[in-house]
């Protein structure tokens, strides 16, 4: 586990856009939230020959403002309106159908994976005590904690098998230690599997005003 602490958003921002492409990476799973969203924006234009995948998605139509879909398009594919080379959840199918059609587009393995993580420890939408972390590729998960409950997801192994997992924090410092010295099973904190990862890095954005994922 590598660990890259920044104190202003800009550094934040900047040098986790240079690690990402000097990963040179083809494939790249996203994860949604607040956090990614000023990295994708100033991505936007920078990307090259990358397919992009989505980490999770809520159920809810594509143009609703929680949808990490309609985020994901409105930074770093701001300047391309129908994209070919994102791959995304599609929350207009049933459940069983958006699942079927996403996993049939999945590469064997990511280059890259970028998460954030939840106060509860989720990943993904894997949340705590999930019963479906270690089962197939995808999964329809429930976040009971949530107005939206139904979440479709990439699983635990999916993650795992990327080449690299990147992990983007901004001002969660409970987490970080959480991470650094265990006090939780995996079960109940579901970063807690991203430990065993050969090539696991970190970025932590400590900048006081900044707003939390």
């Amino acid at each position: 586990m590598q660990i890259k602490t920044f104190s202003s958003e800009s550094g934040f921002i900047d040098q986790t856009i240079s690690f990402i492409l000097s990963l040179k990476p083809k494939t790249i799973a996203l994860s949604g939230g607040n956090t990614p969203r000023p990295i994708y924006d100033k991505m936007a234009g920078s990307t090259q020959d990358e397919i992009f995948y989505q980490v999770d998605e809520r159920c809810v139509p594509p143009t609703h403002p929680d949808s990490n879909q309609k985020m994901i398009r409105e930074t770093l594919f701001k300047n391309t309106p129908n994209p070919k080379n994102f791959h995304y959840f599609d929350t207009t199918l049933p459940i069983p159908k958006s699942l079927e059609k996403y996993e049939k587009k999945l590469p064997v393995n990511f280059d890259l994976c970028i998460l954030g993580i939840g106060l509860d420890g989720h990943i993904a939408s894997i949340f705590p005590d999930s019963h479906v972390v270690k089962i197939n590729k995808v999964a329809h998960t429930k976040n009971s904690h949530s107005p939206i409950k139904d979440r479709l997801t990439l699983t635990l192994p999916t993650i795992l098998a990327s080449k690299t997992i990147l992990i983007l924090l901004k001002n969660k410092p409970e987490i970080l230690s959480q991470l650094l010295n265990p006090t939780k099973s995996p079960e109940e904190f579901p970063a807690l599997y991203l430990l065993i990862h050969k090539n696991l890095h970190i970025h932590y954005n400590q900048t006081r005003c900044s707003t939390s994922n």
